[in-house]
């Protein structure tokens, strides 16, 4: 199953995120190397981030999901693909 996800994050925790943002990069890198990771996309602003996940279920891709060291501060929406 593929999904794409829209994140969406408050500018105001910006200063709280940019601490986080290296560990965000490297989790990225790894989920792509493993193929669960399909594509990511960042909006000019930053404040809004599309990823496309490969998982058995969207129950496992929201598992995924939350080990992303942002997952505090995302809000996200799931649309299943073909």
């Amino acid at each position: 199953m593929r999904m794409m996800i829209t994140i969406q994050f408050d500018p105001h925790d910006f200063a709280a995120m940019s601490a986080l943002i290296p560990q965000e990069q490297e989790h990225i890198r790894t989920l792509m190397g493993e193929g669960k990771v399909e594509a990511i996309y960042i909006s000019a602003e930053r404040t809004v981030v599309w990823l496309i996940m490969k998982g058995e279920t969207k129950e496992q891709i929201e598992q995924e999901l939350s080990g992303f060291p942002l997952y505090p501060y995302m809000k996200s929406q799931f649309v299943h693909l073909m």
